[in-house]
């Protein structure tokens, strides 16, 4: 019994020890901040293909290379990932006539996604600035596509490399 006393005598003086002082409560919080919409796509040239020319209209197509939006904002967000381009104008070659943008199209194909995403059939006339995938999420969210470009070329075309600049942005 002495044992069991002296026990209980060293649990409570221990006890005493590391009981906090009364009224020494500190709050204490932190702060989770909004990370950024991006968007990003290849930036180097990319080659649409190449064909012979025509005395018939024709169509060339390609794929640009993977657009990728990114989406850190947390919470329940919307974003709208849109294209503009210019008029595909000769670099080289006897050329004289550009390609106007009314003349070129955008397909986004299959995305892939982190989130909810929905792509928009294809745009054409993208001489303004034209959507080409929505997207929704309730947290963070990425979705990517590989979209295909084409052009329609007019008959008689002069041969020749066109180049244009394909611009996108999200908001």
């Amino acid at each position: 019994m002495r044992k069991f006393a002296l026990l209980v005598g060293v649990f409570t003086t221990l006890s005493a020890a590391i009981a906090l002082p009364g009224g020494a409560a500190t709050p204490a919080s932190f702060t989770l901040t909004a990370g950024t919409l991006s968007i990003s796509a290849p930036t180097g040239s990319v080659s649409l293909g190449s064909q012979v020319v025509s005395s018939s209209g024709n169509t060339i197509s390609g794929q640009l290379g993977t657009v990728t939006v990114t989406d850190q904002r947390g919470g329940a967000t919307a974003w709208v990932a849109s294209v503009i381009v210019t008029a595909f104008t000769p670099t080289t070659g006897p050329a004289v006539t550009a390609i106007p943008a009314t003349q070129v199209s955008y397909s986004a194909g299959t995305v892939t996604q982190l989130g909810v995403t929905t792509a928009l059939p294809a745009t054409t006339d993208l001489t303004g600035v034209s959507p080409v995938v929505n997207g929704t999420s309730t947290g963070l969210s990425t979705a990517s596509w590989n979209p295909t470009i084409s052009i329609l070329l007019p008959a008689n075309a002069a041969p020749g490399v066109y180049s244009a600049t394909i611009t996108h942005s999200v908001a």
